[in-house]
């Protein structure tokens, strides 16, 4: 009898201790309520790249904040990294009402995947068209790039472009950054091929993401030298960020590591444009634990 009563309390304890959270559709995820500035503007286009770590960090929790932040920033695209469960993003992109999603259709060998994608404002944003890129490099590219065909119109006008969104290998050993060094390598030669080719009607391009590395690397360390040592080709608007911690996008780190590139043909977008580092968790106390270990990179484009 006694033995049959200690596990009866054991049994008890189980079913008391808190469940793992999921989603149920008959039973909505109730929004958090945050409050946090709006970043978005009416005659910009504003592009902002954000690991939302391994989504979503905490289920419902994490969930929910985003379904409250989301709107409030007022961002018309982001590019996202780490999705790591496509059906609760679906979950997500059903609560956002003016905004609309599209994950990578590649599939990881392991079974297990990270995927990039975009959110975005379903008025303003329309995808042309999608392809992952270097599918069978996955030396340089453990996460293959998604790019994307994009238009974005507002006010009677409108900015078509194409949109790389890339999630480089991380980790700070050699190898690791002869890898990111190869990444950078062949999204140039890449690149360069269209824009420099005459015939080629793909001219606009934005590449944005987690890069796992600096840009203001002496350049005999520098993974991305070769976009540097090119500068009327191109520019890394988080150059205008380096230097000071407080911009960094991966505080564990204090140094910028998510970054957005732009070629010479955006160049005259980005005219009177500026970048920031969306400190989230100065209005978030929980942010780091409940969202990301980074924060996003925004990019503003007068081009409306």
């Amino acid at each position: 009898m006694k033995n049959l009563i200690i596990l009866f309390l054991i049994l008890g304890l189980f079913a008391c201790a808190p469940q793992s959270e999921d989603i149920n559709i008959d039973n909505p995820i109730k929004p958090i309520e945050i409050k946090v500035e709006s970043e978005g503007f009416a005659d910009t286009l504003e592009i902002a790249t954000w690991n939302i770590e391994n989504f979503p960090l905490i289920a419902n929790n994490t969930i929910s904040k985003l379904e409250s932040i989301i709107p409030q920033l007022d961002i018309d695209l982001y590019a996202v990294q780490e999705i790591a469960d496509k059906d609760k993003f679906e979950y997500l992109m059903n609560k956002l009402e003016k905004y609309d999603g599209f994950l990578s259709s590649h599939t990881y060998s392991s079974g297990d995947y990270q995927k990039t994608g975009i959110i975005y404002k379903k008025e303003m944003v329309t995808i042309i068209s999608s392809e992952s890129l270097f599918t069978d490099d996955t030396y340089a590219f453990p996460r293959p790039p998604l790019k994307l065909h994009l238009n974005t119109y507002k006010n009677g006008k409108n900015f078509d472009f194409y949109l790389i969104i890339i999630h480089l290998k991380a980790f700070g050993e050699q190898k690791d950054v002869d890898r990111r060094i190869a990444a950078a390598l062949k999204l140039k030669n890449y690149i360069d091929e269209k824009t420099n080719n005459p015939n080629e009607t793909e001219k606009d391009y934005i590449i944005a993401g987690d890069w796992n590395d600096r840009i203001d690397e002496a350049p005999a360390n520098n993974a991305f030298q070769i976009f540097i040592d090119a500068p009327n080709s191109y520019k890394f608007l988080t150059t205008e960020l380096t230097g000071n911690p407080e911009n960094a996008s991966y505080p564990s780190w204090d140094e910028i590591i998510d970054h957005i590139l732009i070629s010479k043909d955006s160049f005259s977008e980005y005219t009177g444009g500026s970048i920031k580092t969306l400190r989230l968790d100065d209005q978030i106390s929980t942010y780091f634990s409940t969202i990301s270990d980074h924060r996003p990179i925004m990019a503003i484009f007068p081009v409306f």
